[in-house]
């Protein structure tokens, strides 16, 4: 596990590049599958094509930035070779879409483009978890893809899927943890390489069993401040204001310099559901402690 650092202005859709920089990558990879036969429209950190296909850019973002600039094209070409040959979820069969489907968060900004472009039902299907949307996504080799409600649909409808999407995030493991301890806090770190860990959050019962935890009756905390990452710790009578704040600051680092970020808030699962316990403006963190928790610290 690592935290990131970053030189330079760095891009808002593509941390880990400069502007300049994300701006060539986007230039090439327009051009390289406009080449192929599929017109996209750039979208910062997506390419939006005519086939209604998403390409996501966080990944070949992070090849770039290990690569002398003068080595992007071919890379770029490689990339999106892989990336149009894979079987898009508008081409995939019924019994493709069941095997590869995985619960996954989508960035609340992209959401709304997609809302603003085709319509609010496109992702009507979509089910509201941690303040975030979760949505159902076609795992490929080089791709993911968001299904639309009609896809779902045609797949054999949303609880269905649900119960797909789910069975193949369990069946796929929890991950191993890392214990992170700074400043008189604790707790575990479960970053893995699945762009699907954070989605563990809409199903906490499922994890702590995976696991072979036993959660005490006031849950955890929880944090996922990446799209590969969950991080946790199971509230008992030792857990102080220390471990907060060591969770507050490890997902407010790993937010801001991740090149997958998805939230700094921190999370209180109390066996059942979970509920947002923080918030932020601007530098400041406010926390809203339940008298459960309260009465532990």
């Amino acid at each position: 596990m690592g935290l990131f650092s970053r030189k330079g202005t760095a891009d808002p859709h593509l941390p880990e590049l400069t502007t300049k920089q994300a701006d060539k990558l986007r230039g090439l990879c327009v051009a390289v599958v406009g080449r192929q036969g599929v017109a996209v429209t750039d979208a910062g950190d997506h390419l939006y094509g005519d086939n209604d296909q998403k390409y996501g850019l966080f990944a070949i973002s992070r090849k770039a930035a290990t690569l002398p600039e003068k080595e992007w094209p071919a890379m770029v070409e490689q990339h999106f070779a892989g990336f149009l040959s894979s079987t898009p979820a508008s081409k995939a069969t019924v019994e493709e879409l069941q095997a590869g489907v995985y619960p996954k968060f989508i960035a609340p900004h992209t959401m709304d483009w997609m809302e603003s472009e085709h319509g609010p039902s496109v992702y009507s299907y979509v089910r509201p978890t941690a303040r975030l949307p979760l949505l159902i996504a076609l795992d490929s080799p080089e791709s993911v893809s968001y299904l639309t409600a009609e896809q779902v649909e045609a797949a054999g409808g949303a609880d269905l899927l649900w119960d797909k999407a789910f069975s193949n995030l369990i069946a796929a493991g929890p991950g191993k943890p890392e214990e992170f301890t700074a400043e008189g806090g604790s707790f575990l770190v479960f970053e893995t390489e699945s762009v699907y860990q954070a989605s563990w959050i809409a199903c906490m019962d499922k994890f702590v069993e995976s696991l072979g935890y036993t959660p005490g009756p006031l849950g955890a905390l929880v944090t996922i401040p990446a799209t590969n990452m969950l991080c946790l710790h199971l509230v008992s009578e030792a857990t102080s204001i220390e471990d907060i704040k060591a969770m507050l600051m490890f997902a407010g680092t790993v937010h801001s310099q991740h090149p997958s970020p998805l939230t700094p808030l921190l999370y209180w699962w109390n066996g059942n559901t979970v509920e947002n316990i923080s918030s932020n403006e601007g530098e400041d963190v406010n926390l809203y402690l339940p008298d459960e928790l309260l009465s532990v610290l």
